[in-house]
């Protein structure tokens, strides 16, 4: 009735999950965020997604270079951006580059 999507696309594939290798302190060099499980923490390296919405993430926190950690991955991704939280979509977290920091 009002245009709703019943089904929301996973560009992700989930079944992936990086390793830790001898000697490299993160599991891999650069991945997707939606490929980060829920307690870890990331270092964000790009955004690209519409200049829009680009900005809008940049004045919310989420920028190049910002770390975040990622609360939930149920429906969408809920992450810890400097102490706010910040619910994302599958579409826009598909866009977003990140290096994975072990702790």
């Amino acid at each position: 009735m009002f245009g709703f999507r019943r089904s929301r696309p996973r560009p992700i594939d989930r079944d992936v999950t990086p390793t830790l290798v001898e000697g490299n302190p993160s599991p891999c060099d650069s991945c997707q965020l939606g490929v980060c499980a829920a307690g870890c923490q990331a270092t964000v390296l790009g955004i690209s997604c519409p200049a829009v919405d680009a900005q809008r993430l940049r004045s919310l926190g989420l920028f190049e270079g910002a770390r975040v950690g990622i609360i939930d991955t149920r429906s969408g991704m809920v992450l810890d951006v400097r102490g706010s939280r910040l619910a994302l979509g599958w579409e826009i977290v598909a866009g977003i580059t990140v290096v994975p920091v072990s702790t």
